[in-house]
């Protein structure tokens, strides 16, 4: 019996990038690229689309329309597609917002092969792909029964790292020095409480940390 394929949508303005995508990713696995689009502007207008997609895969910089404000837009029409952003654009604040707005992974568009397959299957099984998302597991001792998930990770973490975190995920997006002031210490314990966190969880950035609070919803929390 024939493995049904995955669909996957294209969003790239440049038509030869959309091409050697195609052929990796049809070469990665049961996927197909069903449709192609030029930019976020033809994706909507498309809608709806048969059969429904299981994937998107769009560029962040695109004429008309990019990928941050298509990702408005779909939010607001409530299309719940998963989107994987495939893009040359490594700010840290575009990354986050882009996840705030439910991006299920992020990847550069020089990552290999096996970073590619990699994502795809972690989007497809587990539902978001990042590094930094993927290295924290709870311990197999903890009775997950009796606690949530929010409940289980906030307890690996002290108030003043609580504090910390609650400050880093600010929209305002202070830098550490900021933080260090808010908080009222030095700058080298600012330092203390990143350094205890980043060990703790496997975490390697600040992108990261902002990420890992998102996946756990911790937000409502802190």
């Amino acid at each position: 019996m024939a493995i049904e394929k995955k669909r996957i949508v294209l969003v790239d303005d440049h038509v030869i990038i959309r091409n050697g995508l195609k052929e990796l990713i049809e070469k990665l696995g049961a996927y197909k690229i069903s449709h192609q689009f030029d930019n976020g502007t033809d994706l909507l207008e498309a809608f709806p689309i048969n059969p429904v997609p299981d994937l998107i895969i769009m560029d962040v910089c695109m004429p008309e329309m990019n990928g941050y404000q298509a990702m408005e837009i779909l939010n607001e029409k409530q299309i719940k597609i998963p989107v994987l952003i495939l893009t040359l654009n490594d700010d840290d604040a575009i990354v986050v917002k882009l996840f705030r707005l439910g991006v299920r992974g992020y990847l550069k568009k020089n990552c290999t092969a096996k970073t590619m397959k990699e994502a795809l299957h972690d989007v497809f099984q587990k539902g978001y792909y990042h590094n930094e998302f993927l290295t924290y597991s709870l311990q197999n001792n903890i009775e997950t029964g009796k606690k949530t998930e929010q409940e289980l990770v906030l307890e690996q973490f002290s108030v003043r790292e609580r504090e910390f975190l609650k400050l880093v995920c600010n929209e305002k997006e202070y830098t550490y020095e900021q933080i260090a002031d808010k908080m009222f210490v030095q700058p080298r314990t600012v330092d203390g409480y990143r350094e205890s966190i980043f060990e703790k969880f496997g975490i390697k950035s600040k992108t990261g940390l902002v990420l890992f609070a998102l996946k756990h919803k911790l937000f409502e929390f802190l």
